[in-house]
This record gives C-alpha cells, sequence and structure tokens, in this order.
C-alpha cells in the first residue's frame, strides 16, 4: 500500500523529544498562545517564603522550589520564581545565584512557552558566572543552548556547542553518567540534522557508559533511541534486536515501555511480520488505555487502522478512523490528523471512492505544509497524483506529481548531505585516533627506553646517530641529482610548517623534562608533566584542521603550555591568564595559539634570564570596541637585555617565529601587506631601569 521508505516515517513517534524528557526531568508542556506569554499571571509564593528573614535564605528556597517544579513538570511558577531570584541575587551581588535564575528563566522559555530564541539568550548568560566547563550549569546550559538551535534549524551554530561538549566528554570516563547523558544529547543533535551514522556511534557510547555504570533505565533509553535510529537508517532488524532488549529494561517505566512496544510494532510492520506487530501493538495499546495517554492511545489506533487495511477489514478501519479523525479535528495534535486522513484516503481507495480519498488527501496536503511535515508531504501528494489519475483528472495529477519529485528531490539532497557530513566526521574521527594512537605509541616507546642503563641508552644513540649520518650522506648525494625536485617540495613543506603551532624545541625539552623526573624517581611530577603534555599535543592535533578555534580553548591550550614550562624552569616564575567572560561565554573564534610565540618570547628570554625573585607571566583578552585585546607581560630583564645574551649565546641564530606570527596575524585581519596590529611596550621601574615587557595584540572579531 505504502513504499518501505514511507512507512518508516508513517509511524514515527518523536524519540528526540521523549528522549530529553528522560534525561533533563520533565515534559514539554503544550505551547502558550502568544497573548498569554505577554501576560504573565503572578504567581503566589509558599507561605514559607514571606517568613525568611535574610535574601540568602530567600535564594536559596528559591532554588529548591523551582528545581522541585521543574523536575514535577510544574511549570506555571518557574518563571516569575525565578526573576524574583534573579533580582534578589543582583541586588546582593551574588554571581552564582544569577547564573543558576538566568538558568531557570531559560528553561521557562524552552519547556513553559517555547521561546527557544530567549530560552537561548538566558543560557547564554549563565556561561560567564560558571566559567569552569565541568561544573553543572555550564554543561547544563551549553547542552540546552546546542538542543536549541537545533530545534530552530540552525545547524552552524548548534555544532559549536556540539563540538564543545564533545570536546568535554572525550575528558570523562567512559562510565561517567554525565558522559552517558551528554552522548545521548550529541546523539539526538545528530540525528536531528540526519547524520545518522554519527549520531549512532553516540548512542553506542551511551548504551556502552550505561552498562558499564549499571543504570539500568538508562541503558534502556540509550538502546530504544538506538533503535529508533537504525529503524531511521532503514535497518530494521537491528531497530528490533535493540529495542526488544531495551524492553528489558523498561519494564518498570511505564511511559517509555508503552512507547518502545509501539515502535517495536511499527518496525515488525515495515518487515511485514504481522502476527509480531500485532502483539508489541497490544501490548502498547493495553498501558496506554490504563494510564490514560489518548495521544498513545491515537497513535496505535492508526497503526491498528492500518492491520485492518491490510486484513481487507474495511467497516472495522472505517469506523476507527472516523473516531480518530472526530477526536483530533480542531486539536494540536497536526502530525496524527494528517496521518489519520491518509489512512482514510488510503481506505476510500481500496474502495474506489476517489472522490472521498481525494478530498481526505488535501485536507492532510494542506495540514503537513503548514506545519513543515514534509515527509507526509511526499506522501499525500504520490497518493493525490494516483487518485486524481483514477478520476481522470490528468492535467491536475501531472501537477501533483511533479511537485511529489520535486520535495522527494529535496528530502533526498538532504539526506545525501547528511550522508556526506557523517563521511566528512569519520574521516576526522578516524585521523584522530590514528594520530592519538601514534602519539601513545610514542609514549610506550619512550617509557620503555627509559628503562634501559645508560650504557645501552649510549648505544643505541650512537647507533641512530649513525645511522642518521649514513641516511644524510645518501640523501645529500641524491640531493645534487634531484635539486629541482627537491626544492619544489621543500618550498611546499615549509608552507606546512609555518603552519604548526608549537616549536619543536619545545616538544624535545618537554620529553627530556619527563625524562628528567622518571630518572630523579619524580614519579608524581612525571605523571603530571606527561597527561598535560599529552592533553596539549592532543588540543593541537584537534585543532589542526580548523582555521580557527573557540578562544577559550584556545586560552586553555596556552596554559598547559605556561604550566609546562613552568614545571620545565622548576616553578621560577608565577603567571595568570585573564579572559573576559563575554569571550569566554561567547562564539567568538581565534587562530589556533596566535599568540604562543609571544608567551614563549617572554619566557624564554625574558624571564629565564632574570635572577630576581617574584618573576610574573600575565596573560590577558579581553573585549575592547568589538575586537579582540590580548596582552603578553612579564616583569623580566627586557628586550635590550634579552638580545645582548641571545648574541653571545647564540650569534648565528635567527628567529622568525615572531614575523611568520605578525603575518598570520595581518592575514586574520584582512591586511595582508601590514598594519599596526602588535604594538611593544618596554616597561622600566622608578629608577628608569629595565622592569620586563608588554606586548598588546589586536585581532578583528568573528
Amino acid at each position: 500500500m505504502f513504499s518501505s521508505f514511507i512507512k518508516r516515517f508513517y509511524f514515527k513517534l518523536h524519540w528526540k523529544v521523549w528522549s530529553i524528557y528522560f534525561l533533563v526531568g520533565f515534559f514539554v508542556t503544550a505551547a502558550n498562545s502568544q497573548e498569554a506569554l505577554m501576560s504573565r499571571k503572578i504567581y503566589p509564593f509558599p507561605d514559607k517564603y514571606k517568613t525568611l528573614s535574610t535574601d540568602q535564605l530567600k535564594m536559596e528556597f528559591l532554588v529548591k522550589i523551582v528545581s522541585d517544579s521543574l523536575n514535577e513538570d510544574q511549570l506555571t511558577p518557574v518563571y516569575n520564581w525565578s526573576v524574583q531570584g534573579l533580582l534578589l541575587a543582583e541586588k546582593n551581588k551574588v554571581d552564582s545565584m544569577k547564573g543558576i535564575f538566568n538558568y531557570f528563566i531559560g528553561k521557562a522559555f524552552t519547556y513553559k512557552y517555547l521561546k527557544p530564541d530567549s530560552a537561548i539568550y538566558y543560557y547564554k548568560k549563565v556561561l560567564p558566572y560558571f566559567p569552569d566547563k565541568l561544573r553543572k550549569y555550564n554543561v547544563f546550559s551549553v547542552r540546552e543552548i546546542m538542543e536549541r538551535y537545533s530545534e530552530m534549524g540552525n545547524k552552524d551554530s548548534s555544532f559549536v556547542y556540539l563540538d564543545s561538549l564533545k570536546a568535554l566528554i572525550d575528558t570523562m570516563p567512559e562510565f561517567d553518567p554525565k558522559r552517558v547523558s551528554l552522548s545521548q544529547n550529541i546523539a539526538t543533535v545528530y540525528q536531528w540534522f540526519g547524520m545518522f551514522k554519527t549520531a549512532i556511534a553516540y548512542y553506542q557510547l551511551s548504551v556502552n557508559g550505561a552498562r558499564k555504570n549499571g543504570h539500568l533505565p538508562g541503558l534502556g533509553m540509550a538502546l530504544a533511541n538506538l533503535g529508533e535510529l537504525y529503524n531511521e537508517s532503514e535497518d530494521d532488524q537491528k531497530a528490533i534486536q535493540t529495542s526488544k532488549e531495551a524492553l528489558g529494561y523498561l519494564e518498570n517505566i511505564t511511559m517509555p515501555y508503552m512507547k518502545t512496544a509501539s515502535n517495536l510494532a511499527s518496525y515488525y510492520n515495515n518487515l511485514e511480520i504481522y502476527d509480531s506487530a500485532f502483539i508489541y501493538l497490544k501490548k502498547s495499546d493495553s498501558i496506554a488505555k490504563k494510564v490514560g495517554d489518548r495521544e498513545q492511545q491515537i497513535t496505535n489506533s492508526i497503526i491498528w487502522a492500518d492491520f485492518f487495511l491490510i486484513q481487507k477489514k474495511y467497516n472495522q478501519a472505517k469506523s476507527l478512523l472516523a473516531k480518530i479523525l472526530n477526536e483530533l479535528n480542531g486539536g494540536n495534535n497536526t502530525w496524527g490528523l494528517a496521518k489519520a486522513y491518509l489512512s482514510a484516503a488510503a481506505l476510500d481507495t481500496m474502495l474506489h471512492s476517489y472522490t472521498a480519498a481525494k478530498n481526505k488527501l488535501i485536507k492532510s496536503l494542506g495540514i503537513s505544509k503548514k506545519n513543515k511535515q514534509e515527509v507526509l508531504v511526499v506522501i499525500a501528494l504520490q497518493n493525490l497524483a494516483v487518485v486524481l489519475f483514477k478520476l481522470k483528472d490528468y492535467k491536475s495529477a501531472f501537477h501533483y506529481q511533479q511537485e511529489y519529485l520535486m520535495r522527494k528531490d529535496s528530502l533526498s539532497n538532504e539526506k545525501t548531505k547528511a550522508a556526506l557530513a557523517d563521511l566528512e566526521i569519520s574521516y576526522q574521527t578516524k585521523q584522530k585516533e590514528e594520530q592519538i594512537a601514534l602519539l601513545k605509541k610514542d609514549n610506550a616507546i619512550k617509557k620503555l627506553e627509559l628503562q634501559n642503563n645508560r650504557r645501552t641508552l649510549i648505544f643505541y644513540i650512537l647507533a641512530f646517530l649513525m645511522a642518521l649520518t649514513i641516511a644524510v650522506v645518501i640523501f645529500y648525494q641524491r640531493n645534487l641529482r634531484t635539486s629541482i625536485k627537491v626544492q619544489k617540495i621543500k618550498a611546499e613543506l615549509e608552507n606546512k610548517v609555518l603552519r604548526l603551532q608549537m616549536n619543536p624545541h619545545f616538544i624535545f625539552n618537554s620529553l627530556n623534562s619527563i625524562e628528567n623526573f622518571i630518572m630523579q624517581n619524580e614519579k608524581r611530577l612525571a605523571s603530571d608533566y606527561l597527561n598535560k603534555f599529552a592533553r596539549l599535543i592532543r588540543m593541537i592535533l584537534d585543532s589542526s584542521r580548523n582555521e580557527v578555534v573557540p578562544i577559550a580553548k584556545d586560552m586553555e591550550a596556552l596554559q598547559l603550555y605556561i604550566d609546562l614550562e613552568q614545571l620545565r624552569f622548576n616553578n621560577r616564575f608565577s603567571y595568570q591568564t585573564i579572559i573576559d567572560p563575554v569571550l569566554a561565554g561567547g562564539d567568538y573564534r581565534v587562530p589556533s595559539l596566535l599568540i604562543q610565540p609571544y608567551v614563549e618570547n617572554a619566557i624564554v628570554h625574558g624571564l629565564a634570564h632574570s635572577e630576581e625573585k617574584g618573576l610574573m607571566l600575565t596573560v590577558m583578552a579581553s573585549l575592547e570596541n568589538e575586537k579582540i585585546k590580548y596582552t603578553v607581560q612579564d616583569n623580566g630583564v627586557g628586550r635590550a637585555q634579552a638580545s645582548v645574551y641571545n648574541q653571545q649565546n647564540k650569534p648565528y641564530h635567527k628567529s622568525v617565529g615572531l614575523k611568520i606570527t605578525e603575518d598570520r596575524i595581518n592575514l586574520f585581519n584582512k591586511h595582508p601587506d601590514g598594519n599596526d596590529f602588535v604594538h611593544f611596550t618596554d616597561l622600566l621601574d622608578n629608577e628608569k631601569n629595565p622592569a620586563g615587557t608588554r606586548v598588546e595584540i589586536m585581532l578583528n572579531t568573528i
């Protein structure tokens, strides 16, 4: 009667919204009208609130009762109570409370008033108050922003926050409940945009984590979502296998069990295994009637009607569909209403009542178009073309057939784009895994080498040097014969080298420092240094394929670099990094590790040469006149004295790092011919003696 493509979407049960309910803790309520939103009624405060003597006690009480209201799906008072809490927090200048109440207001706009754009505004206001990415309200706000952008169809903005969560869960243990939950949120967004392969990978992460931590309800939910995703990927066998396992973990959770059973009926129906479909539909219908869930009963009734059509029990199908249409007309369940009209039109077509079928299909088409339900639009157009052909209205049939083909091609194009995006992410993931694996192998080899005695180490070094010498001689001889080709290759390699974010000497020195800690039996320091070094290298690898990265992530990598240098120099200097909360919580992006060469200069040439105590390095990032201003300041020996030291110790060394960095800044600011974007200031003490250096860099914002 319908193609498998049509069936697959025809029985869709909106698991995305349901999944979010389970993880957040409450269902999405019915949409209020715009008039209701603009005229919110003041909800009375509990009597206990009026007896509290201090603002601090009142704020703590409001946090508790708002949290309880959210958990119990009592959304009516959330906005008013949260606004009152925010006023108290601003009056008393309690930043943490400001962040919490802004988060609650975002929740009200998300689930009570259904205003995702307003919700995003308040969620973004939370982030500066909780800059630690692992803090609960930071994580929850980033997740909500990601999901609200996806709900609005804004893929680029949604993926900015999705990438932030992906980087965060990479640092968590596999069994961490927070990692399990966030993996499902990430999978939901990929599923929303049709990137099924990547979504499946993240649902599987959630499933594996839930298995390890023993959270069976969470495991059941993850498996149920994974089953739906397999169904959307047209793999009904896996959808059935996964969903049947999910039922075993959801027996004591009424709503998820009911919906999973209904989905199983749909999956079996797709495979035309009607006996099994009938069994699971009866299970779902029994629970829906028991708990009084009318929406689920209607969904199941439409499936029952289709069973009657398959069995040619037309009278029963007609009676059931009439009841469904009578109940749904004038309601908010537009998806169910459009589907019911499609089923009723199918019945009329079977009974050769083509005029009645045409009228119902036109109604279904109008509802689907109004609510942007593209899959149902395609179904209605296809069947309209067939029915009108039967009525010999060839002109109209041709018109609907053309529109059907156009919209079907559009859906196919979107599916192709999503598949290509899936492939790109798979390739990037594979590349990262290979790079991480290589780094781990290098670390393992290094540890094994350090366990050998000095004599063995010297032997290998000499052997390596001998082999290297032979290789150099051979290379030099070949170079004489192929100088033109090598020059071309060299030029290409130099372009790639200019894009590297770290000095190879730094990597070599870091490994030497790790070796020294191990040789001195400083296991804790060695482990700490090695972990930070590995994190820094990983962040560099992650950023290497991107022209720009979030400024907060860039500052995090820079801080890791400074930590390593501080350890390498035996904590001879202190440092502080200061980032404007507006930059940290916003969507600002900058070239990766752009200011690292200036920080390296400050450490190696300014602080390292100083014998003074109280050495300090300061790195600041602020937003000034819609531009990002970096400030790198040290209280070392100053540029003049550093130049003298370098001339004495490295008379033939010529540094090009700062010149390359200035070129990068000019290109990023769209002034490739140069401009005054970098300012050096020689600092002086009260006696006009050199007292360090300040570097200021200005970048355009994107």
